[in-house]
């Protein structure tokens, strides 16, 4: 019993310590985006120590100024980047994105467990082995075929290459295992065809583990960066990630504002976690199986 409680002890102290970590940066962006360019830029020169430090982390003089110019612009601002444009943009791909692999994932997933159609498995297994090639590999071949489509500056070209997860088909595939065949036999003894079967069986039993799916694709498309900064040139259509790099030449030294603009685009991934973490701890439990 003594064993156990100090390794429950142990564990918990590791665990307080790993969220300090992880806070530490956090805080320092949250801290350092109420004060003024000058006051940043001078908060950490001639240090005495690491109390010293700590210390000038705090805003000599709070203010909200760096937040009210990210959108309604000021001084030292352009309109080179359209920050609420950027906004609108990333919430377009990303809930696009989100909802799309999400009825693509889970069709396919229902097909390979449940159709057992001929050579499903090797297909399955197949796409898996080559999901494991780096995603920049299929850099190329993505940007001439969106070229072809006439996605080049489109969002098109962020929203459907990214619908087909093989990752998170096998996710949701192994949450079905759990789903007794019982329930399929019974609906198609009611004369339930395979899509009713999906939507009304399948469906609602899976809904954990499609929610977890759609976190993380929302969360991927959010802070995706490489191929939106690829295939898209025009700052009308640039998403919120790619487009913080022209806050580095549109602010010049206000670092103040940069830390805040990073601080923003943080908000939207971390509030969406924030309210659907019940469901997200749930659908981490892949083989919970159905109840009753």
């Amino acid at each position: 019993m003594k064993v156990e409680r100090r390794g429950k002890r142990i564990a918990c102290t590791f665990l307080i310590l790993l969220g300090i970590v992880w806070c530490v940066p956090i805080l320092w962006l949250i801290l350092n985006s109420f004060k003024t360019d000058s006051d940043f830029i001078t908060s950490f020169k001639e240090l005495k120590g690491s109390w010293d430090y700590l210390s000038r982390m705090l805003p000599r003089e709070w203010t909200v100024v760096n937040y009210v110019e990210m959108f309604v612009g000021g001084s030292g601002t352009n309109t080179t980047a359209n920050l609420p444009k950027m906004f609108s943009n990333s919430f377009i791909v990303s809930i696009s994105v989100m909802l799309g692999v999400v009825i693509v994932t889970s069709l396919s997933a229902y097909a390979y467990e449940r159709l057992h159609f001929k050579s499903g498995d090797r297909i399955f297994w197949t796409l898996m082995y080559i999901s494991m090639f780096p995603n920049v590999v299929s850099i190329l071949p993505m940007y001439r075929i969106a070229n072809a489509l006439g996605w080049v500056n489109n969002l098109n070209a962020l929203i459907w290459p990214s619908l087909a997860g093989t990752f998170n088909i096998f996710l949701i595939r192994n949450f079905m295992k759990g789903i007794p065949m019982a329930l399929d036999e019974a609906a198609t003894i009611d004369g339930a065809g395979s899509f009713q079967v999906y939507l009304h069986i399948i469906l609602p039993s899976i809904m954990p583990v499609l929610i977890v799916v759609g976190l993380f694709a929302f969360n991927g498309a959010w802070n995706d960066y490489m191929w939106p900064r690829i295939i898209l040139t025009d700052p009308e259509n640039l998403t919120l990630t790619p487009g913080l790099r022209l806050l580095s030449g549109q602010y010049e030294q206000k670092w103040a504002h940069m830390i805040a603009s990073c601080l923003v685009s943080m908000m939207p991934p971390f509030l969406l976690y924030l309210f659907a973490q019940k469901y997200f701890l749930q659908g981490i439990s892949i083989q919970a199986g159905v109840k009753g």
